[in-house]
């Protein structure tokens, strides 16, 4: 065979291997790259923000102790009255569960990054659960021994509130603190479906529609929006998820532009609820708007990562704890309290006694009933 046949087919047989390589590599790579954003996504989404946890903790105990020195005394069910310099510093507790708001906005869509829809419901089912229906059953138990028939709601409610929703049937709640987990029950949904329907890339769009009309439920209340998307929530949580997509490297000037609004909507709240507030004069008014600043300025430093705290096992256990603390502390603490008041516990020796017995009992729920329950229920939710 003579130069002039077999070179052409030489070079065609080396083009054929030049490109096979070529193309093994770019399928190589791409594979690398997608492995690589994963791990990212991974690595983001199981990290610890001990800033978070330190916030929680201090959400958690803010609205513990406006519950037991301030507010369970007004509303009559606690017997005593704790003293005037007290009051006049836990009245502001209620504020907690804003902060809570924040929290859950930066903390849920730091979850929900890479997540499928299934794998976000299975982490949260598994969450919010298993502790929520041991909390339901302990304060039925303990209001219908307690004394307080005042607090007892009709067998049907129980069971309803097990839903954690029972807000849609027109059922009381076991007890008054689950109204904040119905809000933020509502927000894991807007944050599902916007995962069904791959909607996260437009969440900036979304945002801005969410407090447009959080302003506009602001000038005149629309209770079935308000209802439906918690628009006179959507303040506080888009305060959290503004600092969490700054958080992540998003510093554009929509995002600056929707913290901002968030932050001045979320003060208007405050102080709408503040002028509302039971027992607050113009002051208080004042005070509230001026705490409800920090909400804002702490999630700005921690965009900014101003704001970080080293770890360590009480923070830990802490942060561990708020979640069964803040679903068993009320109604149980105030029929407690109620008892060793009646007993002749002096007041504030008897609060502090009830609420250390409150850690005691939310660690037995986290480690006896949560976390095992938690582990089978995401199995099940996620078809594992």
């Amino acid at each position: 065979m003579s130069a002039g046949v077999w070179m052409p087919c030489v070079r065609r047989a080396a083009t054929v291997v030049i490109v096979g390589r070529f193309q093994s590599w770019i399928v190589v790579g791409s594979a690398l790259q997608k492995e690589a954003k994963l791990y990212r996504r991974d690595r983001m989404a199981s990290r610890r923000y001990h800033q978070i946890d330190l916030l929680r903790s201090v959400a958690c105990f803010m609205v513990v102790a406006f519950h037991y020195l301030y507010r369970g005394h007004l509303d009559g069910w606690i017997p005593f009255a704790s003293p005037m310099a007290v009051t006049e510093t836990v009245k502001f507790g209620y504020l907690g569960v804003q902060l809570f708001f924040a929290i859950s906005g930066f903390v849920i869509f730091l979850s929900a990054q890479g997540a499928t829809p299934r794998a976000f419901a299975a982490s949260r089912a598994a969450r919010l659960y298993p502790a929520f229906w041991a909390a339901v059953a302990l304060t039925t138990l303990v209001v219908h021994l307690g004394g307080l028939s005042s607090l007892v709601v009709p067998w049907r409610d129980v069971f309803l509130n097990l839903t954690m929703v029972a807000h849609w049937f027109k059922a009381e709640f076991v007890d008054w603190a689950y109204w904040s987990l119905a809000v933020e029950f509502h927000f894991y949904i807007m944050v599902w479906l916007l995962l069904r329907f791959d909607a996260m890339k437009h969440i900036k769009i979304i945002m801005s529609v969410w407090l447009l009309m959080s302003a506009l439920n602001w000038l005149r209340p629309v209770y079935p929006v308000e209802f439906v998307l918690e628009v006179r929530w959507a303040p506080f949580f888009s305060v959290g998820i503004c600092a969490f997509l700054m958080r992540q490297g998003d510093r554009s000037k929509w995002v600056h532009a929707l913290f901002s609004i968030a932050s001045l909507l979320s003060l208007a709240y405050a102080y709408s609820d503040a002028k509302k507030a039971l027992g607050f004069d113009h002051l208080d008014v004042v005070a509230v708007v001026l705490l409800s600043c920090s909400i804002p300025v702490l999630f700005w430093q921690i965009s900014r990562e101003r704001f970080e705290v080293s770890g360590g096992r009480v923070l830990y256990w802490a942060a561990t704890l708020t979640y069964p603390v803040y679903l068993l502390h009320e109604y149980i603490g105030y029929v407690l309290i109620s008892r060793l008041s009646a007993a002749g516990v002096p007041g504030m020796l008897s609060a502090l006694a009830v609420f250390v017995g409150v850690l005691l009992l939310a660690y037995l729920v986290n480690t006896r009933v949560e976390r095992p329950l938690s582990v089978m229920i995401k199995r099940w939710v996620a078809g594992a």
